[in-house]
């Protein structure tokens, strides 16, 4: 049977600091506290399979490692004697692993959904760093798999992928005998609060102040008013999540990505958008999108929480799709550019943004958390489909329900984890969307896009019988996001 060894593992840094939280940080101090008293719900479980190389205290040093590397893994939270919340990043501690030792015929799966069902109801002190902690699952003395649980303060969702690759990177480098590979030069987030009060930084979040108000000037109120009072007259759970698994999805997408000339994620967000517009009877649907702030090259390596939520408003008038597409990608391009902005200020300006305490309900989200966002020209996957191909891969659709949580009244996730698979889970409030709802709106997207490549294509023939070149096809998948995920799918990009 398996069994395992709590360790306490010593680390050590570099510095002992104190600083103010950057915005990042404060953003997710407070929804956490909004969320209390289930303070684990931000917390995050990520896993990666091993080659089954090293040792178990090969790995342990690896996660020693990465606490020495990454401050924000050894930062504790607190507010000070005026109230503020600042960051405490400590030299030196220890942190928890467990070991389970496995026969060849335990399932290491069972294993990890065992330990990430206890780290779910086992919530971090958010002043005592480390904010993680670690597992192994061993077979004949060798590392299968490795997972870590780390607070949402401490890390987005590019985060924990850095992080499982540096886990693969390091033991690969440890269990050979070679010197480990040097970190990769990163701005920390002592750092980052620095540049966030520098006047550079105080320009850039009057930038996104402005961008906020531009946009939810024109977002319109609510798209789903409350029906049948407060409780809608439901019992029981008034959340509901259900997952749709589809080929058809992942082959269109980038068909109508490179017709409508914007990105893949605007591509699916139109067709949300367009949707959430049409079931409230409105020309304009306003989105939360969650993104990490990493166009700054110093942040491309950073393991630390750099997660905001940027808003965009849609306008959904004229005939032609591609032209509503191209519009929402503009506005999701500045969006990115100002995701800098101060949270408390921003709450203020949503309470009050039609009128003095008339609030906009921005509860409404889009996570794209594909590991591939790519532009047109680069966007893998075949130029053309068929209709017959679209409509073959639909009857291969599954939707079901899904554990995923959230808190907001709308909460859609797409991941390409499956090779030629896109995965949408969506979450939503039984006033909003009831059960059969939300698979309906999962259907309806697919059959959205499917519609949109046949119409696309056949404008393409079109052209083409009259003397314009046809593209090539291909026939080349998405890549693989590897054998690994995040435990809450609203984990940001």
């Amino acid at each position: 049977m398996a069994a395992f060894v709590r360790h306490r593992v010593p680390f050590g840094g570099r510095r002992n600091v104190t600083a103010p939280a950057t915005c990042a940080q404060r953003h997710i101090w407070n929804l956490m506290q909004r969320q209390l008293p289930d303070a684990a719900f931000y917390d995050v479980c990520y896993w990666v399979a091993l080659p089954g190389h090293g040792t178990a205290q090969d790995l342990l040093d690896v996660f020693a490692e990465l606490l020495g590397r990454h401050e924000s893994l050894r930062t504790g939270f607190h507010r000070d004697a005026d109230g503020s919340l600042v960051q405490q990043v400590v030299e030196a501690g220890k942190f928890e692993a467990e070991v389970w030792a496995l026969t060849r015929d335990e399932d290491p799966d069972g294993v990890l959904h065992a330990w990430q069902g206890r780290m779910r109801h086992t919530p971090f002190d958010s002043a005592r760093a480390p904010l993680i902690r670690f597992m192994v699952a061993v077979v004949d003395g060798a590392p299968v798999l490795a997972a870590f649980c780390v607070s949402h303060l401490a890390v987005d969702l590019t985060s924990v992928r850095l992080l499982a690759d540096e886990v693969t990177q390091l033991l690969d480098a440890r269990a050979a005998g070679r010197p480990l590979p040097p970190a990769v030069p990163s701005r920390q987030p002592v750092e980052q609060a620095q540049l966030e009060y520098s006047p550079r930084g105080r320009a850039l979040q009057a930038r996104a102040r402005a961008f906020w108000c531009r946009q939810l000037a024109s977002a319109p109120a609510s798209l789903f008013p409350p029906c049948n009072g407060a409780g809608g007259g439901l019992t029981g759970p008034v959340r509901y999540s259900a997952g749709m698994n589809s080929r058809a999805v992942a082959l269109a997408v980038p068909v109508l990505a490179r017709r409508w000339r914007v990105s893949t994620s605007v591509v699916l967000l139109t067709v949300i958008a367009q949707l959430l517009g049409r079931r409230a009877g409105l020309s304009s649907c306003a989105l939360r999108l969650l993104t990490a702030n990493r166009s700054d090259p110093e942040l491309r390596g950073t393991v630390a929480n750099l997660h905001s939520e940027v808003p965009v408003t849609i306008g959904l008038e004229g005939d032609r799709i591609e032209d509503i597409a191209r519009r929402a990608f503009a506005t999701c391009t500045t969006a990115h550019a100002n995701g800098l902005y101060d949270p408390d200020e921003v709450a203020d300006l949503i309470a009050s943004a039609h009128g003095p305490d008339v609030p906009v309900d921005l509860s409404y989200c889009f996570n794209d958390v594909r590991e591939g966002h790519a532009l047109p020209e680069a966007a893998e996957g075949p130029v053309e489909v068929s209709g017959a191909a679209l409509r073959a891969a639909m009857a291969d659709t599954v939707v079901a329900p899904d554990d995923f949580e959230e808190g907001e009244t709308f909460f859609l996730v797409i991941d390409d984890e499956q090779p030629g698979w896109n995965r949408l889970v969506l979450n939503a409030d039984h006033r909003a969307l009831t059960p059969s709802e939300v698979h309906g709106f999962l259907y309806d997207m697919e059959r959205s896009l499917v519609a949109y490549a046949e119409e696309a294509g056949a404008r393409a023939a079109g052209a083409e019988g009259h003397g314009r070149p046809a593209h090539p096809t291909r026939t080349s998948s998405p890549e693989a996001a590897g054998p690994r995920h995040a435990h809450r799918t609203g984990l940001s990009e």
